[in-house]
C-alpha cells in the first residue's frame, strides 16, 4: 500500500493504492492535479479563468478545450438545480470570504450587487471559436464548487490506465472508492474536519459533502457559513447541516451536493432521481435521514 499527500483546491488531497505499484503514477497525478488547480484557480491571476474575469463584459476569452467542457458542464448543472449551483457567483463567494475572515456581515448594498452580478445565462460559450464570455462586468465566474470532483474524476482514470485496480482518493471530502469494497466516514457536522458520524461501504462509487461546518462566523446568535444560495445572496438556510451524495461521477456530486444543500431535502428530489444518486441528509435538529436505496447501508458511529 502507498500513500501521496499533496496541497490544493485549497485543501489537503490524499491519494492511496492499495496493490504495488511504482511510485512514479502519483508523482504523475500529483502534477497533474496542480496544473488543473492552477488553471482553474479564482486567486491566480494568470489562470484561465481568472482571464475571463477579468474581460467580463470586454470581450471572449479564448480557452483550452477542457475549460470549455468544465464550463458547460457547470452551466448544465447551475439550470438542473434552478440556479441554487452557480458558477457565475464569484463575486458572492469573494464577498462572503471576506465577511467570514473578518467576522463582520456585508451590507446590503454590497449583497445586491453580487445578486445582480450572478447569472449562468449570461455566461456565453462559443464552442466554434473555443471561447468563454461573461457579458457583464463585474461578473466572476468560481469554480471552487465543481473543480475537486472534476480533478478526482481525472485522477480516477489515470490510475485506471495504468491498470491500478485497488485505490481511494479524497480530495478534501470529495471521496472516490476504485476497485475493492471500501468503508467511507461521513463527516460529522458537530465535530472538527475528519470525525465521521456514519459510515458506508462503496465500491467503485464517489461520495460527496456539502457543509456548514467548516467556515462560519456567528452573528446575532446565528451561524453565517460559507455555502453561499446564488439566489438569495446569502447563506443557504435549507434547514440541513450537511448533505453527503453517492454516485459515480464525482463532478457532477460536486456541483449539485451545493445545489442539493442550498435547495433542501424535499426540494432536491426529483434531481436525486433523474441522475440515480443516494443522498444521507443531516438536519438543523441534528436528524440523520438517507434516500430509500440506502436504508440499513448506514452504519451509524457511537
Amino acid at each position: 500500500m502507498i500513500k501521496k499527500l499533496f496541497p490544493a483546491f485549497g485543501t489537503l488531497n490524499s491519494i492511496l493504492i492499495f496493490d504495488e505499484h511504482a511510485l512514479s503514477i502519483l508523482e504523475e497525478i500529483k502534477k497533474c492535479m496542480l496544473q488543473i488547480h492552477q488553471k482553474f484557480s479564482f486567486f491566480d491571476s494568470g489562470s484561465e479563468i481568472s482571464q475571463i474575469n477579468q474581460h467580463a463584459g470586454i470581450h471572449p476569452v479564448a480557452v483550452q478545450e477542457d475549460t470549455f467542457d468544465l464550463l458547460t458542464q457547470a452551466r448544465y448543472y447551475a439550470r438542473e438545480t434552478k440556479g441554487a449551483f452557480d458558477v457565475t457567483a464569484g463575486s458572492m463567494s469573494e464577498l462572503w470570504r471576506k465577511a467570514i475572515s473578518s467576522a463582520h456581515l456585508p451590507t446590503k448594498e454590497q449583497i445586491a450587487f453580487c445578486k445582480a452580478h450572478c447569472d449562468i445565462n449570461q455566461l456565453e460559450l462559443d464552442k466554434a471559436h473555443g471561447t468563454a464570455f461573461l457579458r457583464e462586468k463585474g461578473m466572476k465566474l468560481d469554480l471552487g464548487g465543481i473543480v475537486k470532483g472534476y480533478a478526482a474524476d481525472k485522477a480516477r482514470s489515470m490510475l485506471l490506465s495504468q491498470g491500478i485496480q485497488n485505490a481511494q482518493l479524497n480530495f478534501g471530502g470529495t471521496v472516490v472508492a476504485i476497485g475493492k469494497m471500501q468503508k467511507v466516514g461521513i463527516q460529522n457536522p458537530y465535530q472538527k474536519t475528519g470525525i465521521s458520524m456514519a459510515s458506508i461501504v462503496l465500491k467503485n462509487k464517489a461520495v460527496v459533502t456539502s457543509g456548514s461546518y467548516e467556515r462560519y462566523f456567528m452573528y446575532g446568535g446565528r451561524r453565517l457559513h460559507h455555502i453561499i444560495d446564488p439566489r438569495t445572496g446569502k447563506p443557504s438556510c435549507s434547514g440541513l447541516l450537511s448533505v453527503s451524495l453517492i454516485g459515480e461521477n464525482a463532478a457532477m456530486l460536486d456541483a449539485l451536493a451545493t445545489g442539493v444543500y442550498c435547495l433542501g431535502k424535499k426540494e432536491s428530489g426529483s434531481i436525486l432521481r433523474r441522475h440515480a444518486i443516494s443522498a444521507v441528509f443531516v438536519t438543523e435538529d441534528g436528524s440523520v435521514q438517507v434516500t430509500p436505496e440506502l436504508q440499513g447501508k448506514i452504519s451509524l458511529s457511537r
